[in-house]
């Protein structure tokens, strides 16, 4: 079957594509059914790489081509692919996660808006803005003595903690106290001053 597949042009052309559709269709599954650094969907990523070169082997030089070539072919695609997911996609994946998990953490005293509302013990979502950027994370209500049991949709909250990547927030006015701003003192003797002249023409 391989050898028929070989030998005819348009065979490997679809065989490519049908890998294209199945490491599409198998990315899913990639954590699922795996060897090591090596996954399913990686076992098609192969076969379509290995399919493309020995079309190009055959347009080329026909007489060069042979199931053994196809193999060895296969075997060269497979250990790259390996090499690429240890030393490139892994490591750019573990500092991606590390980033997010720090990131995660410094919304802790952050404003932000309920968008989906949070009910006791259930979980909503806040939307918290980050200089230009939004982010959407989980939220529960955070643990507090004026029985507030319920968050509804828009209300601003006060990102208290972070805990298992769920912000715990408690509506603002609730969670900080508002603190009067200062009247200016300054002009204080100037004003007393016109007080008195006023009292003293009358």
């Amino acid at each position: 079957m391989l050898a028929v597949v070989l030998e005819n042009p348009l065979y490997l052309q679809y065989a490519f594509a049908g890998c294209i559709v199945l490491a599409i269709l198998t990315l899913p599954l990639k954590d699922i059914i795996s060897v090591g650094f090596y996954d399913i969907s990686d076992f098609f990523v192969t076969g379509m790489i290995t399919f493309f070169i020995t079309y190009g082997v055959l347009i080329a030089k026909p007489d060069l081509l042979s199931t053994m070539h196809f193999v060895g072919i296969f075997f060269v695609s497979m250990i790259a692919i390996m090499l690429m997911n240890i030393l490139v996609i892994l490591p750019f994946k573990g500092r991606a996660e590390n980033s997010s998990i720090t990131s995660i953490y410094q919304l802790e005293g952050k404003e932000g808006k309920i968008s989906i509302p949070i009910l006791l013990n259930q979980t909503g979502e806040v939307i918290v803005y980050t200089g230009f950027t939004r982010v959407n994370k989980m939220a529960k209500i955070y643990e507090n003595d004026d029985g507030i049991t319920t968050i509804p949709i828009n209300e601003n909250v006060l990102v208290m903690e972070v805990k298992d990547r769920v912000l715990y927030v408690l509506p603002y006015d609730n969670s900080i106290k508002t603190i009067a701003k200062p009247v200016a003192t300054w002009n204080e003797n100037k004003k007393k001053k016109i007080k008195k002249n006023r009292l003293r023409r009358k």
